[in-house]
């Protein structure tokens, strides 16, 4: 069977796999929902790499988190054990944030001067690793807003949404080189907790792992001073259910994020996110405020279902970097970008607030057409 069979047997399907039922970690994990020609396994039998292989084998190193990898116990000890129910409440503060949040990069400071209100900002290239040591590339707003090209008022969010390698060189040295709090000092409004990966094709055990080790960062990020967002990671229903109990527990989180850069992007498993999300929202009684990472493309049913959310994206800074413009077709209510070629030497800085306004503007006009469509709908 190929991957792409592979990862679609995996998926949910809608009903628990039998043998999850009699698991111990059932309450936190919510089971798998194979094909039926997968029913009569565990996550375990059909994921783990040792399966079917006999003791004596030479086997390659295993990172996932499974209890047939001799690390197991280890990696226990490392999150405190896979059970949740004594994580501490974590509390957010209530902020005003805009429709659009540009996400911008250092390594382009030079030739621009990023003038926006709120932009984001990715934690890992607010830290960096040098010499076996972990430190924030300033120690102040002000320097921080100068290291990245920002004005002076810009306010800022750390993204938290990455690939492994940052993520786990973050989770290596937060805590012993004092990261939380140096990222504190910063004076930044929001920090999205680090997005550890769930996977479809490993044990259960691996997610619960990386979900546990994103609640640890979010509480730490509380305890340093800042203000944390839960990043929605999911890959079976029971995670969805799971994020219901947490929010339902506590009631101050409203902002949370969920990415569309990766398994949420197509449109079929965009879709599903968006309504188990919607449910979610339903399930904490709340209104709650997404920030969606790379999504954009599914603003309309976005806002069929929220009331207010926010997009992050490179978009504008990086077709700014590339001398294009963005031209809004009004007949068609769709874009393009066109070449704006510039001088050498010539500042940016005109292209890219231009492409900011006209992107956000864009964003806006979509969703008050969306608004205005969902308002007119009969209540159910």
């Amino acid at each position: 069977m190929n991957s792409a069979k592979v990862r679609e047997s995996l998926r949910p399907h809608g009903r628990i796999a039998p043998n999850c039922k009699s698991c111990l970690h059932f309450a936190d994990c919510g089971g798998i929902e194979p094909e039926l020609n997968l029913f009569n396994i565990d996550c375990v039998e059909a994921n783990c790499c040792r399966t079917g292989i006999g003791n004596d084998a030479i086997l390659p190193p295993c990172d996932n988190v499974c209890p047939n990898n001799p690390a197991y116990l280890d990696q226990l000890r490392e999150v405190g054990g896979l059970t949740f129910d004594k994580i501490p409440s974590i509390s957010q503060s209530s902020i005003e944030i805009p429709r659009y949040i540009p996400l911008t990069y250092r390594r382009y400071k030079k030739r621009m001067t990023v003038n926006w209100p709120m932009v984001a900002l990715d934690t890992y290239e607010v830290v960096s690793l040098n010499k076996n040591r972990m430190e924030t590339v300033a120690n102040c707003p002000s320097t921080l807003r100068e290291t990245f090209g920002l004005s002076p008022n810009t306010s800022v969010i750390l993204r938290g949404v990455a690939d492994d390698s940052p993520l786990e060189r973050y989770w290596s040295y937060r805590r012993r080189d004092g990261i939380p709090h140096r990222l504190a000092s910063l004076g930044v409004k929001l920090a999205v907790g680090p997005n550890f990966s769930h996977f479809l094709d490993v044990p259960r055990h691996d997610n619960l792992f990386n979900r546990k080790r994103q609640l640890i960062c979010l509480n730490e990020f509380g305890e340093s001073g800042l203000n944390p967002v839960p990043h929605l990671n999911a890959a079976q229903p029971g995670d969805w259910r799971f994020w219901g109990r947490f929010l339902s527990h506590n009631p101050s989180i409203a902002i949370v994020a969920l990415e569309f850069q990766t398994g949420n992007r197509s449109s079929s498993e965009g879709d599903r996110a968006i309504a188990y999300f919607a449910n979610l929202q339903q399930l904490a009684g709340r209104p709650l405020h997404p920030i969606v990472i790379g999504g954009t493309q599914f603003l309309e049913r976005i806002a069929a279902v929220f009331e207010n959310a926010s997009f992050v994206d490179s978009m504008p800074f990086m077709k700014t970097v590339y001398r294009q413009s963005f031209v809004y077709l009004s007949p068609t209510g769709k874009h393009r970008w066109k070449k704006s070629p510039t001088a050498t030497g010539e500042s940016l800085d005109k292209l890219l607030i231009d492409n900011l306004q006209s992107y956000s503007g864009w964003l806006e006009k979509r969703w008050a057409t969306a608004a205005e469509r969902r308002a007119s709908q009969p209540q159910s």
